[in-house]
């Protein structure tokens, strides 16, 4: 089923969950990076056979429970759907979380990056030969300083004796993305394809 025969699906089901189309909704766009199936309040409403993204049209303002199967395993995820505009859900491998995003990149936007490590893992970060903070799950780093360009990033042990990850960013104006870490892994990156270069 293509990505928006699973939407139309997807809208068609919102009225089961009691859910219809108000005034205060949003989107939620479920951006996958690996087979998945995602059930909104207990309700199937996505289903991936490889990475894909599907966008869930005029959700309900409000937190709302998730459930995404992925790998032989179970996982929930509370997502805040805003009144208006659309609130990323990122599913990879190891990375499950959630991020608001513009609907479009904005050229006039400088680029965001969020990096986040999985759960009991810690990291230190150097950027372009410089330490730029710990990183662990319970404070995921958001680096909206950087410049647009090419910087090279380094996901080392808190000790900074071992190289976890090392790879190029190539960031480009309205970029907004999403880095998940995870030792013996490479990362997984949402939000633009070949935005992360291992080296």
């Amino acid at each position: 089923m293509s990505p928006a025969a699973l939407a139309r699906w997807a809208l068609a089901a919102l009225p089961l969950l009691g859910l219809s189309a108000l005034a205060r909704a949003g989107a939620v766009r479920v951006e996958a990076g690996v087979a998945t199936e995602v059930l909104l309040e207990s309700v199937p409403v996505v289903r991936t056979y490889g990475p894909g993204t599907v966008t869930l049209p005029e959700v309900p303002a409000g937190p709302h429970s998730f459930e995404v199967f992925r790998g032989g395993r179970s996982e929930l995820i509370t997502v805040e759907v805003p009144e208006q505009g659309e609130v990323r859900l990122l599913i990879g491998e190891a990375a499950l979380t959630t991020d608001a995003a513009p609907t479009a990149p904005d050229p006039a936007v400088g680029p965001r990056v969020l990096l986040k490590a999985v759960a009991g893992q810690r990291f230190g970060l150097v950027i372009d030969g410089k330490r730029a903070g710990e990183l662990h799950p319970e404070q995921p780093l958001r680096l909206d300083s950087l410049k647009v360009g090419v910087h090279k990033v380094e996901l080392r042990s808190v000790d900074h004796l071992t190289v976890w990850a090392r790879g190029e960013l190539d960031l480009r104006p309205g970029d907004d993305l999403a880095i998940t870490v995870q030792e013996g892994k490479l990362p997984e990156t949402f939000g633009r394809a070949g935005a992360w270069t291992a080296k």
